[in-house]
């Protein structure tokens, strides 16, 4: 199944473009993960989800505006800005989550 969704995301990349392939493959697969255990009578799991997705979802806007920043600031470093941006937005979502789950 998840080759399926990954050919589906990459089909609409190569002739929509990768602005709609994005949307289509971040969010809503969440949404629809939550969707199916809603329907299978596991709320809670769905709930805590869906939580997760949004997590993600602001994780993912974040890094995306620390790796522009940090490209122009440092524009010879690429690879290390996109490390560290990947890092600390690993550690965002995980501060999201731990914080939340208090």
């Amino acid at each position: 199944f998840s080759a399926m969704v990954t050919a589906v995301i990459l089909l609409i990349a190569k002739f929509s473009g990768p602005k709609l392939a994005g949307a289509i493959g971040g969010l809503p697969i969440v949404f629809a993960i939550s969707y199916i255990l809603i329907t299978q009578q596991n709320r809670n799991a769905a709930r805590s989800f869906l939580v997760g997705g949004v997590y993600g979802a602001l994780a993912g806007i974040f890094f995306s505006i620390l790796l522009i920043w940090l490209n122009a600031q440092f524009p010879k470093y690429f690879w290390v800005n996109f490390g560290a941006a990947y890092l600390l937005c690993f550690f965002f979502a995980f501060g999201l989550a731990w914080y939340t789950s208090k």
